[in-house]
């Protein structure tokens, strides 16, 4: 298949070389551009650091604060974040395998809330609140913003032309706003019809929910909001294209 990856850069490459191993032709086409912020970072009294995003482990590592922040104990969405976060030195205390509600799900089950507070690393939009989730059962979960993702202004150039042509086959798309930037920007360019009959790779029913005002043709949605589940399904539909070719 050819597959457009719509990630941020610094993703981008990591995606389009796991595709490429598969077999796939891919076109980078990144829809958000990652902005890191310096906020400081007040550490008093926080028991682990959660990381529910690559994005706020690359924003980290640009941080004044990063040296100190590593002696806390990290608390990782899922699979692709931890190992980003030991990457850059960062110990793993708690490990999720899909989004914020199973996330908050691991914290409730295996975390003290009178240990103390934890410091959510996150960028300004997030799709599950984990203030607001764990806040009953008497967890602090205090969030800083460290990064912001601003949407493109226009498809690439490559991009225009190949949905012209029909080059494409398929788009990934892994959270709401790049779903949104994506329905955008196609209506805007005049290419709302053919950027319709590609299958649109969604992480989540968020995602696809986003889709609406483009309203694909064929969407298909991961069984888990995870990077692993993402590359199974493709695997899934790669296969099932080949069989019926």
């Amino acid at each position: 298949m050819h597959i457009l990856v719509t990630r941020p850069e610094a993703e981008a490459a990591r995606t389009t070389r796991q595709l490429e191993a598969m077999g796939h032709r891919v076109t980078s086409a990144p829809l958000l551009d990652i902005v890191t912020e310096m906020p400081p970072l007040d550490t008093t009294g926080v028991q682990a650091l959660i990381l529910t995003s690559r994005n706020a482990v690359h924003a980290l590592n640009e941080h004044p604060q990063k040296k100190g922040l590593t002696a806390l104990p990290v608390i990782a969405v899922g699979r692709s974040t931890a190992a980003a976060a030991r990457e850059s030195g960062f110990t793993i205390a708690r490990e999720g395998d899909a989004g914020g509600s199973e996330l908050a799900a691991l914290i409730s089950a295996r975390c003290d809330p009178q240990t103390g507070t934890f410091l959510h690393i996150s960028g300004e939009a997030i799709a599950f609140d984990l203030e607001e989730a764990l806040a009953p059962a008497g967890f602090t979960i205090r969030r800083t913003v460290i990064y912001r993702s601003t949407p493109a202004t226009q498809l690439p150039a490559n991009v225009s032309l190949g949905l012209q042509h029909g080059e494409f086959d398929a788009v990934l798309l892994m959270s709401p706003r790049t779903a949104h930037a994506w329905s955008a920007l196609t209506a805007a360019a005049g290419l709302g019809a053919p950027a319709q009959r590609l299958v649109h790779i969604c992480l989540s029913p968020s995602v696809a929910a986003a889709l609406q005002p483009l309203d694909p043709a064929r969407i298909e949605i991961a069984v888990k909001p995870n990077e692993e589940q993402m590359l199974a399904l493709v695997a899934r539909l790669s296969s099932s294209s080949a069989k019926s070719a």
